[in-house]
């Protein structure tokens, strides 16, 4: 009968992991199979040489802690010793204090050293008063066995512990190694592209020198308006390329852009009248309405911010399908002015809306991935903010933020 009481609480205590809630239940089954009042697990820190107690019938939940050399259970920890003590208030190590304080009653204790398979000391098992009568030498056998399962249970509880505390600092070590892998392959990557652009960036200017030819024609048709105003977009489509090499080149340096008062509206309607002689988007309707936006004057790099748009522009139109509207508005917020660029395409899924922004990252089949990183870090550098709203199947409008400027 005993051996299959034995058997089941073996069965019970090595199913619970947890250590604080293992000491609970061994303490629990403790008090039920031996019969007893109280019952307390005092485990042994061989740093400190302390034996200490978290969980107990008659204590708080405030820890406990007993130099190894003191008391009954530091006694037994030192020595090895089972202590059988029927009279406890006449034996030398007996704390009379703590039954004076509880009023609780020690009538008799057991005592018993708790070792690991290699014999090394993990604890110490205590019972106070058995309930009928006195704890004797069968009761001993009994508790030697429930003290031998219950140390079983706690040694494999610190090694489950253990092996957790291990799997997260391995965890932790491989999430660091990632994070330098990332860290040191976009270092390699912003080198190489820095290397590759201060290498083509002379013979790409040398290039684009020709087409610095528009000047003559724009002197021999001063009159003109459809000349001067094409050579214009050629000479500043030249400009910007010159730009996008310096920025590409200098992707990683912190970069100061000279910057002038200038009218938001008739850059963006600049803007849109060169997007249209791009043929990727000739097929898009761009719509900016500027009926409320009179006035719209901010000091920025108009260079660099029409670069931004002609980027999210681009975007929205490899989002959407073909003749459909991308919409531009102008708005004024609390001494802010806020561009909408907005379409109503495929929108940009949840699993990559923390990604967009990210160097090298981009869900086309060509192109860098810095596109939008460069955006945000000019209008960062226009003391602005730029950031998106999409959901799938309805679209996606960026917002841009600048200061206004009265």
């Amino acid at each position: 009968m005993m051996l299959r009481k034995l058997i089941d609480i073996s069965i019970k205590l090595s199913s619970e992991r947890n250590l604080e809630k293992l000491l609970n239940l061994i303490v629990e089954t403790a008090l039920e199979f031996l019969k007893v009042e109280r019952a307390t697990i005092f485990l042994y820190d061989d740093e400190k040489k302390e034996l200490y107690s978290m969980v107990g019938t008659g204590i708080n939940k405030e820890t406990i802690r007993v130099n190894i050399n003191q008391g009954i259970a530091g006694y037994s920890a030192r020595t090895g010793e089972i202590l059988i003590i029927n009279d406890p208030y006449n034996h030398p190590l007996f704390n009379k204090e703590i039954d004076e304080k509880t009023g609780f009653k020690t009538r008799d204790i057991l005592t018993i050293p708790m070792k690991n398979i290699e014999e090394k000391l993990i604890g110490v098992f205590q019972v106070l008063n058995k309930i009928d009568g006195q704890i004797n030498d069968e009761d001993v056998e009994y508790a030697k066995a429930f003290a031998s399962i219950a140390a079983v249970a706690i040694e494999n509880a610190h090694l489950i512990e253990e092996l957790k505390k291990q799997y997260q600092l391995l965890e932790r070590a491989y999430k660091d190694l990632q994070e330098a892998q990332e860290t040191i392959i976009k270092q390699e990557k912003f080198a190489t592209i820095g290397q590759l652009a201060s290498g083509i960036n002379h013979e790409i200017k040398n290039q684009l020198g020709v087409v610095m030819a528009v000047e003559a024609m724009r002197k021999m048709f001063p009159d003109n308006q459809k000349v001067q105003l094409y050579t214009q977009l050629i000479i500043d489509a030249r400009n910007r390329i010159v730009n996008l090499l310096d920025e590409i080149r200098d992707f990683t340096k912190t970069k100061n852009y000279e910057k002038i008062r200038t009218d938001l509206v008739n850059l963006i309607n600049r803007t849109i009248t060169l997007c249209k002689f791009d043929k990727e988007l000739e097929s898009y309707k761009l719509v900016f309405n500027e009926e409320d936006s009179k006035e719209a004057y901010a000091e920025i790099n108009a260079d660099k911010i029409q670069q931004v748009l002609i980027n999210l522009i681009k975007n929205a139109a490899h989002a959407s399908p073909p003749k459909s509207s991308i919409e531009i508005k102008l708005l004024k917020e609390n001494g802010f002015w806020l561009i909408f660029v907005r379409d109503y395409g495929k929108g940009i899924p949840d699993d990559i809306k923390e990604r967009i922004w990210e160097p090298f990252f981009t869900t086309k089949t060509s192109g860098t991935g810095l596109g939008l990183d460069i955006c945000k870090k000019i209008i960062e550098n226009h003391n602005g903010k730029i950031w998106f709203e999409s959901k799938l199947n309805e679209g996606t409008t960026f917002f841009i933020k600048l200061p206004a400027s009265e």
